[in-house]
């Protein structure tokens, strides 16, 4: 399955309704950094169907952009064909987290500015969206992913505003996925591979996090500025 995520929201407007589920909007990410944008501080060549994603602040913005892609798209996919027997609790949850997806989409893609990389192919091919398993399975490997993913970031970032919204982020990320893991198993949202051995948080660099994501996505990017550790 390939989903093109475009700028805006075209791709998940208005939404079929599913069960006569009514929708409620919530999940509005708050602007607090200041700076209408980030540009990327060189030109590289790369081959035509790479995306460079870039070095510096910039490169990991473009980064945890498109883990939010992903995720916007994925949940967008997970409403529009919800699975069998879906309880209006679930669909509305889903339908709450791709909005929040979006929402932090499109607060990464503005401060990456003209440089953003806001179009990329998915490939949801893992994902049976018609089985709640596959689905929930999927969705606690995403969230689980992004924790790492804006932990790592901590790390990294030089501007320590984006430091703090990249762990504002990643709490909302957690608590998504310790959901997902409850409505899988009951009383698993802290069971391993949620938590290291010390019950904190993973942490994983930006290297080894698109290594796994790559596996929802078609486009193909040249990550060997990204800062790591």
């Amino acid at each position: 399955m390939k989903i093109v995520n475009t700028p805006g929201n075209e791709q998940v407007e208005e939404m079929d309704k599913v069960n006569d589920v009514s929708r409620r909007r919530f999940f509005q990410l708050a602007g607090g950094i200041a700076g209408a944008g980030v540009l990327l501080a060189a030109c590289r060549t790369t081959p035509p169907s790479t995306f460079f994603v870039g070095s510096g602040d910039a490169g990991l913005i473009n980064y945890l952009n498109i883990i939010e892609q992903v995720q916007a798209g994925f949940y967008a996919q997970a409403v529009s064909t919800s699975y069998l027997n879906i309880t209006v609790s679930e669909y509305t949850c889903f339908t709450d987290l791709r909005d929040q997806a979006i929402a932090h989409r499109d607060y990464w893609n503005t401060l990456a500015g003209a440089n953003a990389i806001n179009k990329i192919v998915l490939d949801l091919s893992p994902v049976t969206f018609a089985d709640r398993t596959s689905t929930l399975s999927n969705a606690i490997t995403l969230a689980e992913l992004a924790v790492a993913a804006y932990n790592g970031t901590a790390q990294l970032f030089s501007n320590t505003d984006y430091i703090l919204t990249a762990g504002k982020i990643a709490t909302v990320q957690a608590r998504r996925g310790a959901y997902m893991r409850d409505l899988l198993s009951y009383n698993s949202f802290a069971n391993s591979p949620a938590v290291n051995t010390s019950g904190l948080d993973l942490v994983s660099n930006p290297q080894n996090v698109m290594g796994t994501l790559q596996q929802y996505i078609q486009t193909k990017f040249d990550i060997n500025k990204l800062p790591t550790f």
